[in-house]
């Protein structure tokens, strides 16, 4: 009997159309002779729906939905179909395809841990990491990793008094800048200010789409590259680099999804034009991943995620972002190392299940008469 498994889309996320992609590309490339896919779609605001024998793209708009629940008895997890006297799904494990909000910042991986259903995709800890560019530089700085000079502002701050932090960041940054929501990916949102008009404007506006602003140094004459990194039966594996081709200024949300797909016959972040394997000398490919890998555990990373870098003509390499569920999966940066993308599904489903597994062999429960001391002393 085929194991069951949830494979998990869609999310309250401005990249929730993109999520949509790299979960129908999960659902059409998942190993059937292996696994039972249960198709749940969470909307905008939030729904869960169950999509009923869902097995490629041209069926997404037309499948039936229906609302589920999760919740946990002394069997496990559980996944159920509202309505009395359904039946209840105890999945094997979980596979994550959210971009951004509570899918990708680890609500949902809070949420499984809690009911002991094993998932791919970080922990939820580290999701919190990852998903916060600012405390992303903070601990990959720690560990050695170059990141762009920048300041953390919050949205409150920034509203209150808008001229106060233009300065601040042209005192200390200069122009021009490049302005990041802190919490989004997908390069939404993201503005080069080159002049401190357009440095307020872009500020504000940032302010009204996200809690916490980065404005960085805006660098010139770079190269931008990225690395996919995985823990598998505890090795860290690094996948080849690739080189992104841009159209504009910054590696824009059009270059990712929407200017490749006609050439390549690809979706999503697969369509992306780009050089790969990347033609770089064997040492920037080693430096590269050696500072993926650093990067990965300095996360506390698991899984597999997409780690972003830019190279300075001067030759200096800095950590850009980390992607802790990457766009089509990066499917693409493992099958040029030889690993087809049904592998790579099945290796994260079943490594998501050891690491269920090692932390349920941690847990300690501490025993005390605390509650029943009180309760008697009332």
């Amino acid at each position: 009997m085929n194991k069951q498994i949830i494979i998990m889309f869609g999310g309250v996320s401005p990249e929730h159309e993109v999520s949509i992609i790299t979960g129908l590309q999960v659902v059409e490339n998942i190993d059937r002779n292996i696994y039972e896919p249960n198709i749940v779609y969470v909307t905008k605001q939030g729904e869960l729906q169950y999509l009923k024998n869902l097995k490629s793209r041209t069926q997404f708009l037309t499948a039936k939905r229906k609302p589920i629940s999760f919740g946990r008895d002394d069997n496990g997890g559980y996944m159920q179909l509202s309505g009395f006297g359904s039946n209840k799904i105890y999945p094997y494990a979980a596979y994550l395809a959210f971009h951004g909000g509570l899918g990708e910042g680890g609500a949902i991986q809070g949420m499984l841990e809690s009911l002991d259903i094993a998932y791919t995709s970080t922990s939820q800890e580290s999701s919190v990491i990852t998903m916060n560019k600012q405390l992303t530089k903070e601990q990959v700085s720690r560990a050695g990793v170059n990141v762009v000079p920048g300041i953390s502002l919050t949205a409150v701050d920034v509203r209150s008094n808008s001229d106060k932090h233009t300065a601040l960041i042209e005192k200390e940054l200069g122009l021009p800048v490049i302005i990041k929501p802190t919490h989004l990916g997908s390069s939404i949102g993201i503005k080069v200010a080159k002049t401190s008009i357009e440095l307020e404007k872009y500020l504000l506006e940032a302010a009204f789409i996200d809690k916490e602003i980065l404005v960085e140094k805006f660098l010139t004459g770079f190269t931008e590259y990225n690395c996919a990194v995985r823990l598998i039966d505890g090795r860290i594996e690094t996948s080849e680099i690739e080189r992104p081709q841009s159209k504009d200024e910054i590696l824009s949300f059009a270059d990712k999804y929407q200017r490749g797909g006609k050439k390549t016959g690809e979706s999503g972040m697969a369509s992306l034009q780009r050089e790969l394997p990347a033609h770089i000398s064997t040492e920037l490919k080693t430096q590269i991943q050696e500072a993926a890998k650093k990067s990965f555990l300095a996360c506390r990373c698991k899984g597999m995620v997409r780690i972003d870098f830019m190279l300075t003509s001067e030759g200096t390499l800095f950590l850009t972002e980390i992607n802790s569920i990457p766009g089509s999966m990066a499917f693409y940066l493992w099958e040029v190392t030889g690993i087809p993308f049904k592998q790579q599904i099945t290796d994260l489903l079943e490594q998501g299940v050891k690491d269920r597994d090692m932390m349920k062999s941690t847990a300690f429960d501490y025993q005390s008469d605390i509650v029943q001391t009180f309760v008697n002393a009332g």
